[in-house]
């Protein structure tokens, strides 16, 4: 059985573009700041975004940055600190690890860049970001997702895996003052809309694509050809994660409205299987809670799953919440659980 959560509301912020990325700062110290990414494609004929005579982006985000203080029952608790108008964003992620003793944000753009943004203290307190790096993965595309290779808490040998809208997957290495490529590879026919790391042997990348098709790729053979290809999947994976607390154990989800847990010593046949109504365009294991997984469904808000039976017993994990109607989608909600 699984159980009925009780969720209220405690804040709504708009944020007038299509907010598609959210990551609270996984390091204990900046816990309380949140970063939300959003995109709009622009349609023929809409002006409000251009000025006469220039050439306009087809894309366009806006990065916002949050203080959450919890404590008041009287003041919202989330705060905006910063907003920076940026190319669209597909995805954000905060390195597991500070580097140079701050945290470090990696931005996935439209414009086809990975940039990195270090979080300093700005006026009165706050969080403010500071772009510190960038590179380019190539001509005419559109980075649609990354992951650090720092699960773990690894801090040696920082890298970042990106996917990109020809199919490609990039290896990024980060030294001290550059963010290099080390490979590039096509991966996917199509869209290759998601790609993550093993955080418990970095040396192995997953990926997904508009193909249908799940790819494990091992970085000590080269990426001629994956270790597997997995058809389990009816429509596009767009959503990987793999569980810091549990060796072995994979989330992905598709357009398909499924999200499959894996053994991945064994990627023929998925441990579960759970239909959540709508597209699982992000999935994010728990930060402490080993069996508690959060699923951001297209067209049908969130869904947690209880993966205690499925990552003891094999069987399939139970939505833990209500679902409520997502109508409105410029907007950040502040959950509480």
């Amino acid at each position: 059985m699984g159980w009925q959560s009780r969720t209220r509301t405690l804040q709504v912020f708009d944020t007038e573009l299509t907010a598609d990325t959210v990551e609270w700062c996984p390091i204990p110290q900046w816990a309380h700041v949140l970063a939300c990414g959003t995109y709009q494609q622009l349609l023929e004929g809409d002006d409000k975004q251009r000025t006469e005579g220039s050439a306009a982006p087809s894309r366009i985000g806006r990065l916002y940055l949050f203080d959450c203080n919890p404590q008041s029952s009287f003041i919202p608790p989330l705060t905006e600190s910063q907003r920076i108008d940026t190319a669209a964003i597909l995805d954000l992620k905060w390195c597991h690890v500070p580097i140079s003793e701050r945290p470090l944000l990696g931005m996935a753009t439209a414009s086809g860049e990975i940039q990195l943004y270090k979080l300093i203290e700005a006026q009165q307190g706050s969080s403010g970001l500071e772009c510190e790096l960038s590179t380019d993965l190539g001509p005419d595309r559109l980075a649609l997702s990354l992951d650090w290779s720092t699960g773990q808490g690894e801090s040696s040998d920082v890298r970042v895996v990106s996917s990109d809208s020809t199919g490609s997957l990039t290896l990024l290495s980060l030294g001290e003052a550059d963010l290099t490529a080390v490979c590039q590879w096509k991966a996917h026919e199509y869209e290759a809309w998601i790609s993550a790391f093993s955080y418990w042997d970095t040396q192995t990348v997953y990926s997904g694509g508009d193909d249908s098709k799940l790819k494990g790729w091992d970085l000590r053979m080269g990426c001629s050809s994956p270790t597997f290809t997995s058809k389990r999947h009816t429509m596009g994976v767009c959503s990987i994660h793999s569980n810091p607390h549990r060796e072995h154990i994979l989330a992905t989800g598709s357009y398909d409205e499924n999200v499959l847990l894996w053994d991945g010593r064994n990627i023929k046949q998925p441990l579960s299987e759970t239909a959540v109504g709508g597209g699982v365009w992000r999935l994010k294991w728990h930060p402490s809670q080993e069996h508690l997984l959060l699923a951001a469904c297209m067209h049908n808000d969130f869904q947690i799953l209880y993966c205690q039976k499925a990552l003891a017993d094999v069987l399939q994990p139970q939505p833990i919440t209500g679902k409520q109607p997502h109508k409105l989608i410029h907007r950040l909600t502040l959950w509480i659980i």
